[in-house]
């Protein structure tokens, strides 16, 4: 009997091990590939919002100069940099919400963005989330920024309530409710109803993991974006960050790689690690099952029967990244 279910498992196994390895040589390739290109990051939002911050605790590295009481920047800044060897672009519009003189003309400074914007992965509006309203300078960017780049750049898009925890928590789940009704219905003007419905709103704090809630704010950043992301920029992005990624639950399953210094700056501290609970972790598994891996489904099991623990014989972000799937297929 115990020979019988030995060679049943052999025979599963064989077919699990060649989709297995199929699989992993066309991740490889379109790994590679993805290291060579870059994603592209628009930030729309008043100056002091907390844009700078928020997309480099997002990225785990220092993209864009930080002011405590000055504005860093008065016009369109494009900051190039990579993480863990991936090169991306954050496109940082500080006056474009901002009544400064420096900002200019409105139309002029719509076409120094459309400029910067050839490529543009996703589109991150930031505002403050004590706010009561929407801003006549962030009615007026939803607009420009709505006729520069079309409707659709909306699709891309995710609304970032930074400064979450100045308001209490009984006030809380209330003030994103309202907060988020109130700019979507701003952005429907230009839109629809219907996409402006579908745009995700998160709450942040950038000078605390948690919100008033007591949830991490990282980790439904990171989901959110994931989702939002498009097709041309997710692989890269992914690649980018898989090696911090950690799911709740699976903290004793055989970790997806040893960390990577692939990229990284030595003496810089390590970036904070994102934290999935199991809900966002199926969220980003059904979009890098179908946008990524192409709907094919294997084991983690399998995986690691072709190269052995998961991740580990590949090595660097493109081996965080095989290791993250095969750690999320088990």
């Amino acid at each position: 009997m115990g020979r019988e279910k030995e060679t049943k498992q052999a025979q599963t196994e064989g077919p699990d091990k060649e989709a297995a390895r199929g699989l992993l040589e066309k991740l490889k390739e379109k790994f590679k590939d993805a290291k060579r290109q870059k994603f592209v990051f628009l930030l729309i939002g008043r100056t002091g919002v907390g844009k700078s911050s928020t997309v480099n605790t997002l990225m785990g590295v220092q993209v864009a100069p930080v002011g405590d009481y000055e504005p860093t920047t008065f016009a369109i800044e494009a900051y190039e940099s990579q993480a863990y060897g991936i090169h991306f672009r954050i496109i940082d519009t500080p006056g474009l919400c901002d009544d400064l003189e420096e900002a200019g003309n409105d139309e002029a400074y719509l076409n120094r963005i459309m400029k910067n914007v050839a490529q543009l992965d996703c589109m991150l509006f930031v505002t403050r989330l004590p706010e009561t309203r929407v801003t006549s300078d962030e009615k007026r960017a939803i607009k420009l920024v709505t006729s520069a780049l079309g409707p659709e750049v909306w699709e891309y898009s995710v609304i970032v309530f930074s400064f979450a925890n100045s308001v209490s928590p009984d006030r809380y789940a209330e003030a994103v409710e309202k907060r988020t009704e109130l700019i979507r219905r701003e952005i429907a003007k230009y839109t629809s109803d219907s996409l402006a419905s579908e745009i995700p709103s998160v709450p942040i704090d950038n000078l605390s993991k948690h919100t008033p809630d007591g949830q991490e704010w990282l980790g439904s950043l990171y989901t959110n974006v994931f989702t939002r992301l498009h097709d041309k920029g997710l692989t890269a992005f992914f690649l980018a960050t898989a090696d911090r990624l950690k799911v709740q639950g699976l903290e004793s399953k055989v970790s997806p790689t040893s960390p990577s210094t692939e990229g990284s700056d030595a003496h810089q501290p390590p970036p904070p690690p994102i934290n999935l609970n199991p809900a966002q972790a199926r969220i980003l598994k059904k979009r890098i099952d179908g946008s990524i891996v192409g709907g094919m489904t294997i084991t983690g099991a399998a995986i690691g029967a072709v190269f052995g623990p998961a991740g580990a014989a590949i090595g660097g972000a493109i081996g965080a990244a095989i290791g993250l799937i095969a750690w999320l297929s088990d």
